[in-house]
């Protein structure tokens, strides 16, 4: 049997039969050192395949997640605490660990989990993550709980943020991405976007106002590369504020005229920019 395996992985046949061409074969498993469920490969196997090892990268999860509903909380808490995706440790005793796959238990958990004491809930995301990283999590939701509605940011109802946490404002962008992409769906399919970019002029306006600098561009970011928000510069109300805003941390830069530019994609600053050795020694010392 294992010969005929070798000859279908190496020759993409056995005996008559020819696998089609579009049919590819990839092998996937767990490493010895995983404590999973492994058999060691033969050698003859193994010069049958090209290895790779596999890491877990957060940008990548961030893409999935956002566009399979992930919850918010869970998205804006791993925003601020990306090391805390993933945190197996093969010599740890807890069943719980940090993984992808265990966040997306946690997010379908605790979306039905609001009636249930904090106690229970916290059980609830021990039980997936851990209870170090769902002490953590717990925290940041209690946090979040006592932020403004995204939506009534959005409708200009709400304009000051009197957390000043970090993982707040995370937590807070996050759910104003989830709602704006929502209203820009909505939007399409009526063929009416006046309220989207309304919504879109309100959601910057509220983070110039309450954000610091980096976390706004972090913000905008976030809404045009992973949720696919492009607005119309000349429907956005505070444009020309949002591009000043922009500049106040770095040298002065000639004005960017709205026609100069093709499209909404080169208003939004590709960041972090990259600082040479040179540059900063070139930044007297305080």
């Amino acid at each position: 049997m294992q010969a005929a395996g070798y000859q279908l992985i190496l020759n993409r046949r056995i005996g008559q039969y020819v696998l089609p061409d579009n049919v590819v074969m990839i092998a996937a498993g767990n490493r010895e050192t995983d404590k999973g469920v492994t058999y060691r490969m033969p050698k003859p196997l193994e010069n049958r395949f090209v290895h790779f090892e596999l890491r877990v990268d957060f940008q990548d999860w961030l893409n999935w997640a956002v566009n399979h509903d992930i919850d918010a909380d869970v998205v804006g808490y791993l925003s601020f605490a990306k090391g805390d995706l993933y945190n197996f440790d093969p010599q740890s005793s807890s069943r719980g660990f940090a993984t992808p796959r265990a966040w997306t238990f946690t997010s379908e958990l605790i979306e039905d989990a609001d009636d249930l004491g904090d106690g229970l809930q916290t059980d609830l995301v021990a039980g997936c993550v851990g209870e170090g990283v769902a002490v953590k999590f717990m925290a940041h939701r209690k946090i979040a709980g006592d932020l403004p509605d995204p939506a009534e940011v959005l409708d200009g109802k709400v304009k000051t943020m009197k957390s000043t946490e970090i993982s707040a404002k995370y937590a807070l962008a996050t759910s104003m991405c989830y709602e704006l992409r929502d209203r820009s769906i909505n939007g399409e399919k009526s063929g009416k976007m006046d309220n989207y970019h309304k919504s879109f002029s309100n959601m910057l306006g509220f983070m110039m106002d309450n954000f610091e600098t980096e976390m706004v561009i972090m913000a905008s970011r976030v809404a045009m590369q992973q949720y696919k928000l492009v607005p119309k510069q000349d429907k956005i109300e505070r444009f020309e504020d949002y591009l000043q805003f922009l500049t106040r941390r770095r040298a002065p830069t000639p004005k960017i005229e709205k026609h100069t530019l093709k499209n909404s994609a080169e208003c939004w600053p590709k960041f972090p920019p990259k600082i040479s050795a040179k540059t900063l020694t070139e930044i007297p010392a305080k």
